[in-house]
This record gives structure tokens, sequence and C-alpha cells, in this order.
């Protein structure tokens, strides 16, 4: 009742809620519509009614209007800005009235979304239909929403709830509330200064700053769930005449997933994954901010990668109509180049020998952030995927005991041991104080895995959600389709107290050759607080590996697949090398002593795209010391009709690598040994067998280099750049010594 009060009370004077300058937003302008067009776009209508490319939406728009009370009030609320026909229209005013009324908080989970959307047709209704509106309905209409808003997560007013992940970061903020703030902004400005107020003060900082790094934040399946709610602001406020409220290098965000598809038409996991309910064989679709960011910066890629993995609409036709670039035209995924970095605050790469059906694709992972919710704890991970998922991220966010917060979850799902990540095992660590969440040997939990509620929150350092920080990244030597990558990363900050320094090395090559296209070099130092905690390096497969004396191998022999990985231990050294393998039936998700089950339905993993990773190796040193080395090379061939080139390794000058002796070159890989850029002189032997030997030397002080062979009076003059600290070159065989240039 009190609400209904002060309602009345701003009718009558006309109120404001004061505003600091610092929360200064844009000013609804003084006309309708308003809400999500102008009086510009609605001459537009008809014409976009009978464009060819929007012919599937209108018609699925249609045949939703005839099923749905809600959809019909918008399809005709619609219709109304093309033939102004008060009769028609006053029909729709009372309709969409009786809908808000009727509109209760349903008995299901996540249950405010269906309210929140409902605020979205009322706002349609007012705003598009304004002036057919009486004062007592314009009042009845306010009240209904603000009764609606009351429904929300967030509350109302709106201060509840993170604004970087979770539920407050979705719809109910950046569309709902919003789109109903605009329409009655006239009448009752408080639903919006409240709303605006809030995304100007707290959404849109965050998003401003991560949106350098190219990337999100919640994995492959709530990444473009939520990344989707971001873009509606950036059309309503477009649309509303303030223009691009959003830092532009937001158009690169879906870049992330289009570099991650993988050639069956499934992503690189990561995170909680909820679309994997796909039948196998079918794309995993996009969601409706691919498109509106598409069409808002007119990129024909982004528009290509929708039309091959399709649209996953759901009750969005409505923006599908109102803001598709109907003149944009695709322009060809595969003119991409083959590696893309992935900056602050991610710290990824992705890279791939190709876009077709034998492509590669590779991903590293620093995390230099860790943002919680749906994010794991899988700083330093990484994957591989020919012709099925050799290397990958194993468990289920599915079954009842897969869903949010289970001991599946909690315990595996989440954590460092379900990833191709390290284990520092502290026997004594306690990872949480309730006792919810075991022992795995992996990372912290980052806040108690509480989301941020900001910026600030995000970048405190007594929260914790730094984990991590990228040394040195770089590609070449050609940037379009490059013979390798490189990524290294700190990821010290991502443990405990229980190390003292963990440093990642990725280093992948692009090999050129049909029978064994690529490899990926590991480089781990690892540095515990007390010797006797044992360190591992995980490897997760999909089907059980066949295990060597110094390595492995595993094979996709699933329906449609046939790809096989060959892993090579080079450090520890043999004598030094206690090599396992764990998994299968009862022990698929086994931490300590315990398997953390899914009852996911078993038939459900032939029919649908559930990927278990049920499998994993596990390498360890038997000796227990402070510091140790890990150093692994991972081939990819066909299961069939593949090889496996000859691996060996090299030390020279504080320096450990790898060289693989390929069909027609060779390929040498060196690090440092203690993970710092140097600028000590590198001699090393190329072999004779199969010239050239192609060359990365990582860890390099930047600036002028020579590398010269023993004997010849020629050189070769190379840099290391700042960045990726790497020089790469051919080497003819023979003794070589590398310098760095005096300044």
């Amino acid at each position: 009742m009190k609400h209904v009060l002060l309602i009345a009370v701003m009718f009558a004077l006309g109120a404001r809620v004061a505003l600091t300058a610092a929360d200064a937003v844009p000013v609804p302008p003084p006309e309708h519509p308003r809400l999500y067009l102008r009086a510009a776009q609605a001459v537009e209508l008809e014409a976009r009614l009978r464009a060819p490319v929007l012919a599937t939406t209108v018609r699925r728009m249609q045949a939703a209007a005839d099923k749905s009370v809600q959809l019909k009030i918008e399809w005709d609320a619609l219709h109304f800005l093309i033939t102004k026909d008060r009769d028609a229209g006053r029909a729709t005013v009372e309709a969409a009235l009786a809908f808000l009324k009727a509109s209760e908080l349903p008995d299901k989970q996540d249950a405010c979304r269906v309210t929140g959307r409902a605020m979205v047709t009322g706002a349609i209704a007012y705003d598009w239909l304004y002036a057919l509106l009486t004062p007592e309905e314009k009042r009845a209409f306010v009240m209904e929403l603000v009764r609606l808003a009351k429904t929300l997560e967030c509350g109302y007013p709106p201060t509840r709830g993170g604004s970087v992940t979770g539920h407050a970061s979705e719809a109910m903020i950046m569309r709902d509330l919003l789109s109903a703030g605009i329409a009655i902004y006239d009448e009752f400005p408080e639903m919006y200064e409240l709303a605006a107020g809030r995304f100007f003060r707290e959404h849109l900082p965050a998003r401003n700053w991560l949106y350098n790094g190219h990337a999100y934040h919640q994995g492959d399946s709530y990444g473009l769930h939520r990344f989707s709610w971001d873009t509606y602001p950036l059309w309503i406020f477009d649309r509303m005449g303030a223009g691009n409220v959003y830092n532009p290098e937001q158009r690169y965000v879906p870049y992330l997933w289009v570099y991650t598809t993988r050639p069956d038409g499934q992503r690189l996991r990561a995170g909680d994954t909820f679309t994997h309910g796909t039948p196998r064989g079918e794309p995993w679709k996009e969601y409706v901010g691919t498109l509106l960011i598409a069409s808002y910066y007119h990129d024909g890629v982004l528009l290509d990668h929708l039309q091959r993995q399709g649209f996953g609409q759901g009750d969005e036709l409505l923006f599908d109509l109102l803001w598709r670039d109907l003149a944009l035209q695709p322009k060809p995924v595969a003119d991409l180049p083959l590696t893309r970095h992935f900056g602050p605050p991610f710290g990824w790469t992705v890279a791939r020998t190709g876009w077709g059906a034998d492509a590669v694709v590779a991903e590293m992972k620093i995390n230099e952030y860790n943002f919680a919710n749906h994010q794991h704890l899988d700083a330093g991970a990484f994957q591989l995927y020919y012709k099925g998922a050799l290397a990958l991220d194993s468990g289920l966010y599915s079954g009842s005991s897969g869903q949010y917060g289970s001991p599946h979850c909690r315990n595996y799902y989440w954590r460092t041991v379900a990833h191709n990540a390290l284990l520092v095992h502290d026997p004594k660590e306690v990872f949480s104080r309730k006792g919810d969440y075991v022992n795995d040997g992996g990372q912290r939990l980052p806040n108690g895995r509480s989301e941020p509620r900001n910026l600030a929150d995000l970048q405190s350092p007594e929260k914790g959600y730094r984990t991590g920080r990228v040394t040195a990244q770089g590609f070449g030597p050609d940037e379009h389709t490059p013979d390798y990558t490189l990524l290294q990363g700190d990821i010290t900050e991502a443990y405990s107290s229980k190390v003292k320094k963990v440093m990642r090395s990725f280093v992948f090559l692009n090999l050129r050759d049909p029978r064994v296209p690529a490899a990926l070099v590991v480089f781990d130092r690892v540095f515990s607080a007390d010797p006797a905690f044992r360190k591992a390096w995980l490897l997760h497969t999909q089907e059980e590996p066949a295990l060597g004396a110094v390595g492995a191998s595993v094979s996709c022999t699933r329906p449609g697949e046939g790809g096989r990985l060959n892993l090579d231990v080079l450090l520890p050294e043999a004598a030094n090398l206690d090599l396992g393998v764990l998994g299968g039936p009862g022990k698929e998700f086994w931490v300590g002593d315990k398997n953390y089950a899914n009852d996911v339905d078993p038939a459900a993993l032939k029919r649908n795209s559930m990927e278990l990773g049920a499998w994993r190796i596990e390498s360890s040193p038997k000796k227990a010391e402070a510091e140790d080395l890990f150093l692994n090379v991972m081939q990819v061939t066909d299961r069939t009709d593949g090889g496996r080139w000859p691996v060996r390794k090299v030390e020279s000058d504080g320096r450990v690598g790898c060289l693989i002796d390929g069909a027609d070159a060779s390929w040498l890989v060196l690090f440092r040994k203690d993970a710092a850029r140097s600028d000590a002189p590198i001699r090393f032997t190329a072999p004779g067998v199969r010239p050239p030997c192609r060359v990365l030397l990582a860890d390099l002080a930047p600036g002028a280099w020579t590398a010269q062979c023993e004997g010849e009076t020629a050189s070769l003059s190379v840099t290391a750049e700042g960045e990726s600290g790497a020089i790469w070159f051919e080497a003819s065989p023979g003794d070589w010594v590398v310098r760095r240039l005096e300044r």
C-alpha cells in the first residue's frame, strides 16, 4: 500500500529520484516510441516484415502469437506502430493490462525470469501504444510493473546480487527493469533511475574493463547466455539516442566462441556446460548476443559463424526483427588467422591448424582472474581436439547429482582435479571452513567462490580473484598461419600458500603434416612450500589410455571420431617418474578415496553430446623435492592412418626442452629451467638427418639477437619482442650459438 501511495504522489508531482553527478545516465527522450526503436525505425517496420532475410523470423512470430497471449500482445503492438489502428490498439492495451495483472511468480526454478519477461511485454505495450493510454491506465501499468519488479531476484529497488556474474547480471536489470523504466519514465522516473543508475555504476565499468580481453568468463554455455544480456543495453541506449555506451572492444567477444568451436560443431568445454544435451552430430547453437553484435558492428564473420551454428532464439524473435542488420553479408570464418590470444583479464590462447573437418584445435589457459560462479578452478589448463576430444575438461553439469552446488560439482567438476592442470597436495589444506569442499590438491577458492559484486570487488587483492599473470605470448612467424603459438604464465596466485611458485609454458606447433598435424609442448616449474607435498601433472581423456613406461596414447573410437593422442613424458626423468592411469567404472570422478559420481542417464551419453572424460593420466616425481620440472609433449594423429615422431629431451645452458624429429623437418623448443628471461648465450645442436631444424627459443631478454652456426661466417639476425620473449628461425645442421647484441 505504501508503494501505491508513492506512485500516486510521483504521478501528481512529476517527482524524480535525485542522483549524484557520478551516477548521471542518459535521459529518455520526451517522445514515444523510444523503447527498442524510435519513429525513424518505426516507419521501416512494414518493409522489415517483408524482408526475405527475416521471413523465417516473421513466420515464427506469427505462429507464436497464435499460441501465446503474451507474444500476441507484442505482435499486435508492433502492428499498431504500422497501422495506427486505434480500435485494434485499444484492444491490445486492455489485453496487456489484463496480462500484467494476471502475471504471477510461477512455482519453478529461476521463476523471476518469467515475471521479468512479462515486464518487457508491459513496457512494449506502454511505450508503443502510449498515445492510447488513459491516465488511469498509465497508473495501473506502473503499479503492475512495480509489483512485478518486486518479484525479481535483484529486488526492487534492485540492490541485491552481483553485477559481474550471477542472475543480477542477466536480464532482470539489463533488459527487464531498464525496458520498463524507459517506457514509464515520464510518469514514474524512479524505475529507470534505479535500473540505469546501477547499470552505469556497476555493470558497465566491469564489462568495459573485461571486454579488452575479447572474451567472456562464464564458460561455453553460460558465457554466451550471459553475454547476450550485455548486448541489450547496447541496443536499448543506442535506439534511445545515447549512442554506444560500451567499450567498442565488445565487438570481439564472440570471437572466443568462433575459435573454440570444434569441427564437429560443439565448443571446447569450459565452465559449466548445459548445451551438451544437443543430439550428437548437431552443432551447438549461438545465442541472440552474437546476432546483435554482428548487426550492431556490421561484422560479416560473426554472421557466417552464426549461420553455420544456428540461432537459438527462444522468445527473443522480436529483437531479431527489430535489430538485425538486413544488409549484412557473411564473410568466411576460414579467412581468420589460425591463432587468437585473449588478453587481460583472461590470458587464454586458442590455436588451430585450420577451419575444416581435419582441424586440430588447442586451448591454453593462464586465467589472470577467476570470476567464480560458472567458471572453474582451471588456471593453466589445456585442451586438445582432433577428430574427437583427446585432452578435455572432465565431469558433467547434468543429472541430479551434477546440478549447481552438488557434491559432484563442488568436489570434482568445478575443481582443478577435473582439468588438464597441476595439483600440489598438502594433506592439511582446508578449502572451506564449512567442510563442503574436499581436498583435491588443486587451486584455492577465490573469495570462497562467492560472486564479485562489482569491478572494485573483483580487483580487490583481499578478495583473491586474481589467479595468474601472462608472462609471454606470441605466434608466428606468419601471423595468419603460424608455425608456433606460445603462451607462458605465472599461476602461483591460483594456489594457496602451499606453493612458492608455479609457472606453466605452452607451445603449440602446427607441424603441417597430414599424418602428424600438430603437437603441444607443456613445460612446468613447480616449487612447493614443503618438499613432501605431492605434485601431479594431469591429462584427462574420454577413453582409456594405453600406458607405456614414459608415455601413453589414447584414441577416440566413438562413431564419427578417429583421432589419437601420443604422450611423451620427458620430465620427470624415467627413474624418478611415477606414471599412472585412473578412471573407468566406479572411478570416473575420483578424488582422494572417493568417487563423486554423476547419475546421468547412460542412454543419454550415447544420444547426446556429453563427454565424461572418465579417465586421467597422472604424472608425478617419485622423489620428494621442493622444486620439480615437468616436460610433456603431445602429438595428435589419426587413429588408423597416423604416425608418431621420435621425441627426446634437450638440455643446454640452463635450458631444457624437446626435439621432435619429424618426417621432413625437426622441431626444437627450449625454455629456461628457472622460467626467467635471460640474455645469456644459448648453444644447441641442430640435427642433420632431416634439415631444416625449426627452432623456438623462449624466455629471452627482449632485443636483437644473432644466431650463427659453427664454421659459418654468415649469421642470422633475429629479434625477441618484449611480449613474447622468444625467437624463431630455421637452422641448418650443426652446432649453433645464439647471442644477444649489446644495447
